[in-house]
């Protein structure tokens, strides 16, 4: 079997080998699959939808959303992220200052 030496190829390589899944895997709507309990499984990465990326904040607003319910329901409904609010875009400021300032590591292990 011949090896594909592409840059493509080298692609679905390493995206075969942190989802699990087939590259060109088709993402319909939201995300293609609802996230496990996060900090269950360290070696597990979700794939998105780069319809959802949101390029002023630098973020993919599901895997966002998905997140903050996730691990924190009652405040994931209170930053009102479904919507384009003042409050969502507070959140979404204030969130990426800290990101750009501390980093993510930083900001995902101790907070806002």
């Amino acid at each position: 079997m011949k090896t594909d030496t592409s840059e493509k190829g080298l692609e679905n390589l390493i995206f075969n080998s942190m989802t699990g899944l087939a590259a060109g895997t088709a993402w319909q709507g939201d995300l293609l699959q609802e996230p496990a309990p996060y900090n269950t499984d360290p070696n597990s990465w979700l794939p998105g939808n780069a319809i959802h990326y949101d390029r002023e904040h630098c973020l993919d607003l599901d895997q966002l959303r998905a997140f903050l319910k996730a691990t924190q329901r009652e405040a994931a409904e209170s930053l009102d992220l479904n919507q384009d609010s003042p409050t969502r875009r507070k959140f979404l400021a204030r969130l990426q200052g800290e990101i750009s300032k501390k980093g993510i590591v930083q900001v995902l292990r101790q907070g806002l």
